[in-house]
């Protein structure tokens, strides 16, 4: 027998997910933001080339910020008209499957009435922790008639199969994938000479929208407690406690390209990531695909995160700053160890390489 090189499996495994895979898919989005953006990326590279995507959104498309090759149609309603403009549009188009990208108990309906007795067939996608309560009920319903139910985070994954019992078969956890050749460890001291910073300056990052749900009250903490370190903050600012005040030790960057962040986790020593809310952000793991390492709170939607490079802590800002001055205690080589096995850690996890197959197959029909 002759040998089959590595190369003929992979053409065999495009091939054999190309066949059984939905050729037309509609991603619905509530809203689209960078993270949407590089969900978009990764899918546009992988799905076969006979695959049609397209993006429908609930909400304003930004088509000058964002530049993404499917199709999008955007539906301007009111939220109880969604559902059947969705259904007329996959009626009309004959999409074979619609995927959510949002963990909201209302987008299940949305689903549920744009597909229910049609030919298109529906998963729903948890990009965040749904809570217990009367509004989540539906999920007990929908439940029936999703084909899949997916989770970004293996807690929550445990937590939907616990609770939909009689879906167990279909749940899964598909993690959204990290780009380790593009976030990748780069030269810090040529990169901070870029921005005037000294070589032995302390330099946190934080990167995302400024505001309470996002830990700004910690953050605005921190930098008053820390007038010796430099902090980087690249996001929106949205909490009016930031924009009434001026600090020596704040960089602020309102906005840069996606691809552009490593620069700055590569010249930063330690990331925070204070989000209060069970979600899935790519900034924590982009963090640790540079070898940088991340402060974060202990929610269960960062339970997959299991390296030594992540330290997490309940909403006590006592124990975070012990963190930080722990950490700017260590040797130079602690720290690049710790950078090092963060790194690992997500190439192992979910890296776009580790997560391709399972999310070719997880989004096509078979089971």
């Amino acid at each position: 027998m002759g040998h089959i090189s590595a190369k003929n499996i992979n053409v065999f495994k495009t091939e054999f997910f190309s066949y059984y895979m939905a050729k037309k898919i509609c991603l619905f989005f509530g809203h689209y933001d960078p993270a949407r953006q590089t969900i978009m990326d990764y899918y546009e590279k992988i799905f076969p080339k006979d695959v049609n995507l397209t993006v429908a959104c609930a909400s304003r498309f930004d088509r000058e910020r964002y530049k993404i090759k499917a199709p999008v149609i955007e539906f301007l309603d009111r939220k109880f008209i969604v559902p059947f403009k969705l259904r007329r549009f996959c009626r009309k188009n004959k999409i074979d499957l619609v995927v959510n990208y949002t963990g909201q108990a209302e987008v299940s309906m949305t689903l549920f009435l744009a597909t229910v007795f049609s030919r298109t067939k529906s998963i729903f996608y948890f990009l965040g922790n749904p809570r217990l309560n009367l509004k989540n009920l539906f999920f007990l319903f929908s439940q029936f008639f999703h084909t899949r139910i997916l989770a970004s985070g293996k807690e929550v994954t445990d937590k939907i199969k616990k609770y939909l019992f009689f879906s167990r078969s279909k749940i899964d956890y598909l993690a959204f994938p990290i780009n380790v050749h593009i976030f990748k460890k780069k030269n810090k001291n040529v990169l901070r000479k870029k921005i005037s910073l000294k070589q032995d300056d302390k330099v946190l990052l934080y990167v995302g929208r400024i505001e309470p749900a996002q830990g700004s009250d910690y953050l605005l903490e921190l930098v008053m407690k820390n007038p010796d370190k430099k902090f980087i903050f690249i996001g929106e600012i949205k909490d009016t406690n930031f924009k009434n005040k001026k600090f020596k030790n704040v960089l602020h960057i309102p906005y840069i390209f996606h691809d552009d962040l490593v620069d700055y986790y590569s010249l930063s020593d330690l990331t925070l990531f204070l989000s209060k809310r069970n979600s899935y952000p790519y900034p924590p793991r982009e963090s640790l695909a540079c070898g940088v390492p991340v402060i974060l709170f202990d929610l269960n939607t960062f339970g997959q995160l299991k390296t030594r490079a992540v330290k997490k802590f309940p909403f006590d800002i006592k124990k975070i700053q012990e963190e930080i001055d722990n950490f700017f205690s260590l040797s130079k080589n602690e720290r690049e160890k710790l950078g090092k096995e963060g790194r690992e850690f997500i190439i192992r996890d979910s890296s776009e390489e580790k997560l391709k197959e399972k999310t070719l197959e997880l989004l096509s029909f078979f089971n």
